[in-house]
């Protein structure tokens, strides 16, 4: 499944939810700020604090990520599902590193954690999380 544009700004410029699910079923759902479209279909997240959701993606690789922006205009939000993998070196990793430092020049006092792993999204399924009215 490919996300729009749309769907990979709102990605790049807000954080997300992002749900696991442990070996044995248990639910497990964190807010992540440092998290990129690579492409129309691929998402790279940055590992800083990750302890439960990381022992998850080892256990299970499904993944939900939940994106909303609510204001002034017509709210939008999106539910994505896919499969993820946990890298510590390689080139997902060092894209990561990257990230991260541009997320410094932008906030100097912010992410002083060192980067533990970079999990590689791969998206399969996109649903709309908003209502349409009717017409629509």
């Amino acid at each position: 499944m490919k996300m729009s544009n749309e769907i990979q700004d709102m990605i790049n410029e807000n954080v997300v939810h992002l749900a696991t699910t442990s070996g044995n079923g248990k639910p497990n759902v964190v807010p992540v700020g440092g998290i990129r479209a690579i492409n129309d279909s691929e998402l790279l997240i940055v590992d800083v604090l990750f302890d439960k959701t990381k022992k998850n993606l080892l256990e299970n690789p499904n993944v939900a990520i939940a994106v909303e922006v609510l204001g002034k205009e017509a709210p939008r939000g999106y539910q994505l599902k896919g499969r993820a993998a946990v890298h510590t070196e390689g080139k997902f990793f060092e894209e990561v590193g990257k990230m991260v430092e541009k997320m410094r020049e932008k906030r100097p006092n912010h992410l002083h954690l060192a980067v533990k792993s970079a999990v590689h999204v791969e998206v399969d399924e996109i649903y709309s999380t908003v209502l349409k009215k009717e017409g629509e």
